[in-house]
């Protein structure tokens, strides 16, 4: 029996897997973003009291658990974005005007809310507006690979 009368054509096992390794930039970088916002949404949901408490005096558990619900859809729109071969354009500039907005509310929050949150809050705010603007980087960068490589 010759390998051709074993397997048949369409055999799954001779099929590319997709992995890390062969997935593009802005497929890793909506498989990263899609997680860190599931569990960080997850962590906003379960432990809102604590965090409101540790933010400011002005926050409520709603508030937490609010941002913690908006995060688990974010990272649910990732990981969906990022099956099956990755992101079209549209989801990159979804994404990417989504981070953006995160950028301005974040800032609108500092400027108008600063007296109101305490160390750790503005501690927080500010380093979830790296973590958004690394992504965001990443994001673009991705997504210009990605259309260099179709022009």
């Amino acid at each position: 029996m010759t390998s051709s009368e074993q397997y048949p054509a369409n055999d799954k096992r001779m099929e590319p897997k997709m992995n890390l390794s062969n997935r593009s930039l802005l497929n890793k970088t909506f498989l990263a973003d899609g997680a860190f916002s599931l569990v960080a949404g997850a962590i906003l949901i379960l432990d809102a009291a604590p965090l409101a408490a540790l933010i400011s005096p002005a926050a409520i558990p709603a508030m937490m658990k609010a941002l913690g619900i908006g995060l688990l859809v974010w990272g649910i729109f990732h990981l969906s974005a990022a099956r099956n071969g990755g992101p079209v354009t549209a989801a990159a500039r979804i994404s990417i005007a989504g981070d953006v907005l995160w950028q301005v509310a974040s800032l609108a929050l500092l400027c108008t809310a600063y007296a109101d949150l305490s160390a750790a809050g503005i501690a927080l705010v500010v380093i979830g507006m790296i973590g958004v603007a690394d992504f965001m980087l990443f994001k673009r960068r991705g997504l210009a690979r990605e259309r260099a490589a179709i022009a």
